[in-house]
This record gives structure tokens, sequence and C-alpha cells, in this order.
């Protein structure tokens, strides 16, 4: 084997290696954001069951009947998430 193919046998190795390392990276990018999107789902969640429990609560003694869904204050925020409850999650 010669010098160049020597050097050029390295080179493909190296790039081999790069290549790797950049696929491993990649990987960690990803796990990073699923765990992120989990902890967004789970926060989600949790505001869209309080809103059930106190919608549940207002049913329960009466409240909810007279005033409909007038008598619980729902942000604008809590309202697009019970209307696109994935919306902005990529």
């Amino acid at each position: 084997m010669t010098t160049q193919q020597t050097h050029d046998q390295d080179q493909r190795e190296l790039e081999a290696l790069r290549f790797s390392a950049r696929a491993a990276r990649a990987i960690t990018t990803l796990e990073m954001q699923r765990k992120t999107i989990t902890r967004e789902y789970g926060e989600r969640i949790k505001k869209i069951r309080a809103l059930i429990l106190i919608l549940q609560q207002r049913e329960s003694i009466g409240q909810l009947g007279i005033d409909g869904i007038d008598s619980v204050e729902i942000s604008p925020e809590l309202k697009r998430l019970i209307h696109n409850p994935v919306g902005d999650l990529t």
C-alpha cells in the first residue's frame, strides 16, 4: 500500500468516524426533544384535568347548572389548549 493509499484510507476512516459522531448527536437531540415534548404533554394534561375538576365541583354544588360555563373563568391560553391540545408541539 502506498503512502497516498494509506492517507486516503485514513481520510475515509476519519470521515466515517465524524459521521458516526454526528449520528450519535442526532440521537441525543431527538431524545432531548422527546423528553421536552413529554413534559409539555404532561403539563397540558394537568391543566385540562384541573379545569375538568373545577367544572365537576361546580356541577356537584349546582352552580354549573345555574351559570353554565360562565361560572368558571377560563384563560384564553386554556381555551386554545382545549380546542387544539397538540398545537405548537413539534
